[in-house]
């Protein structure tokens, strides 16, 4: 045994590359190796002694096969008399893979297989999200200057949908790429030119599949929405505001609108039928109205329900650069517009709803400015309401409109001048508010209780306040207030409600420990009886109102308070 183990062991250590040199049956495989160096592959080995050709393929990876095992087709062919050689320009962000074998003499060698080497390009590229009809791709600063994207799809026979970067989206760090088709893998590509794409002006690339697609018919019954999210851009802007478009639309339809895309609205837009604005999948944030002036019916109608579900509303004014917005501002009427304002159109809506919807920069966002100009329920749910004026969120102008009932649920409502100028009101009128948070509500003021959070008459008003989180007046400048100081707490106190006809009921409901203002010589208050007082004040209640953030970190000794968002 021990012998037969030497003879072996002697007879491997014997061997060399000469020993086969003229008699062999084939020649050694070469050995090789890979390198990457810029978007060249530099393939080396052993040069074999007999060897007078080496035979080179450079195999791409294409894709994985079910049992997760690369799958390989030929990219091209070389032949040289020595190593190294180069593969020069290939592709970015691709992987390969080398064959090679020799030959000598009239016999060659078996093929040797190399392992597989990517060719990264060192891109800006941050991510890519998609969504069943759309993609986002995202960069960092530096690097390549991204101009071009293309999406290229998986599956033959689709279209590969490219889209010029304009200045802003680059300076942005993103681009949207619409009109694809769901439940099929993309490769987003990026370049630096718009007129040449290859290899010199590549920026990188990012792979992914589109999402399941929505089934609107299953939501809101065939024929029943419009789905807009791929309209060109220029076209959409202003697509709302357009006669034609509301050809299309018939009583209770839905409209499917594009996400982190503004749309100019205006009182062009007179509602007459029902309709419902839904956010849809989105790549980022809602759909977002930008208002010049205020929603509102036409003349003597009545409308069953008109909904904004995920749609954000700024005014042109609130928006950066507009003059107004709600951070720097000093206009207690941030401008002046209107969310939707009734002007007298003598019409009814049975209900007015805000689902999910941002609101900022408004004078009100609910206005009726004469009898008759009906809202029979108003809602406000999951919304959050920052920088409202001296009209309030909701008011009915002091006339007689037929409000019944004005719900705030689970609301995020900061830097406004009131909450609600509801007299006259010509029915019994009820405002339930749970679940929300106040901070900067109402503003302060020591001239009088024109401007509380609630303001009433005689009418007759019953107020529900559950399980919610008042914090201080926003500062002012001045006895009325002339001039407010958003995200910034008044020192006068605060002003709730001034009503002599109201029903008010509290449950678990929270003030910090700011005071109610005293007003005239009498030293009046208006306050809400039954909140209970904390010992500290908001900036121990929240995390950083200064700065909009209300997540708790104050012990309430109570959960499921506030808003939902911030518990």
């Amino acid at each position: 045994m021990i012998l037969l183990a030497f003879m072996a062991s002697s007879t491997f250590i014997s061997c060399n590359d000469d020993d086969f040199e003229n008699d062999a049956p084939r020649l050694f495989r070469p050995v090789a190796s890979l390198e990457v160096q810029n978007n060249n592959i530099v393939t080396t080995w052993k040069n074999i002694k007999g060897a007078t050709e080496y035979q080179l393929q450079l195999y791409r990876v294409t894709s994985i096969d079910d049992a997760g095992n690369n799958v390989y087709e030929l990219y091209t062919e070389a032949s040289c008399q020595g190593s190294p050689y180069t593969f020069e320009g290939l592709n970015w962000d691709e992987k390969y893979m080398v064959k090679i074998k020799c030959k000598g003499s009239n016999i060659e060698s078996e093929l040797y297989t190399t392992t597989d080497i990517n060719v990264t390009y060192i891109s800006k590229i941050k991510s890519l999200k998609l969504i069943d009809n759309a993609a986002r791709l995202t960069w960092e600063k530096g690097g390549s200057t991204i101009r071009l994207v293309k999406a290229v799809p998986a599956t033959e026979g689709l279209e590969t949908i490219t889209k010029e970067v304009s200045e802003a989206e680059y300076a942005n760090g993103s681009v949207d790429i619409t009109g694809l088709t769901s439940e099929v893998s993309y490769t987003i590509y990026a370049y630096s030119s718009v007129e040449e794409q290859n290899n010199a002006t590549y920026a990188g690339k990012m792979t992914g599949k589109t999402t399941a697609p929505i089934d609107f018919d299953a939501l809101f019954g065939a024929g029943n929405w419009i789905d807009i999210r791929s309209y060109d851009d220029v076209k959409a802007v202003d697509t709302l505001k357009t006669k034609d478009f509301w050809l299309q639309i018939t009583n209770g339809m839905t409209i499917i609108l594009r996400g982190d895309f503004d749309y100019k609205v205006n009182n062009t837009i007179q509602f007459d039928r029902s309709v419902t604005f839904r956010t849809a999948a989105t790549l980022g944030g809602n759909a977002r109205f930008v208002s010049s002036g205020g929603l509102q019916c036409s003349k003597n109608v009545t409308v069953d329900k008109i909904m904004f579900e995920n749609v954000d509303f700024y005014s042109d004014y609130a928006l950066p650069g507009g003059g107004k917005e709600v951070a720097t501002t000093d206009d207690k009427g941030f401008g002046g517009r209107q969310v939707f304002n009734e002007n007298g159109t003598n019409s009814t809506i049975k209900e007015l709803i805000f689902k999910g919807c941002h609101i900022e920069g408004y004078r009100a966002v609910v206005r009726a400015q004469g009898d008759n100009d009906n809202i029979t329920n108003l809602t406000f749910d999951g919304c959050t309401i920052n920088g409202v004026g001296d009209q309030g969120i909701v008011t009915t102008s002091n006339k007689k409109a037929d409000w019944k009932n004005v719900t705030f649920k689970d609301c995020t409502i900061t830097n406004i001048v009131m909450m609600g100028d509801l007299r006259a009101s010509a029915s019994e009128l009820t405002v339930n508010v749970e679940n929300c948070t106040f901070c900067y509500a109402p503003m302060e003021t020591t001239a009088n209780a024109n401007t509380p959070l609630f303001r009433c008459d005689k009418n007759a008003v019953v107020i529900n306040i559950n399980k919610t989180l008042f914090g201080p007046s926003m500062a002012t400048e001045g006895s009325a207030g002339s001039k407010i100081k958003t995200y910034t707490a008044g020192t006068a106190g605060s002003l709730f409600l001034n009503a002599s006809a109201a029903l008010v009921s509290t449950s678990q409901s929270f003030k910090t420990n700011f005071k109610w203002t005293e007003l005239g010589e009498a030293k009046t208050t208006y306050p809400i009886d039954g909140l209970i007082e904390l010992s500290f004040d908001e900036k121990a209640l929240w995390q950083g109102p200064e700065k909009g953030d209300y997540k708790i970190i104050g012990n309430i000794g109570e959960s499921g308070i506030g808003a939902s968002k911030w518990q």
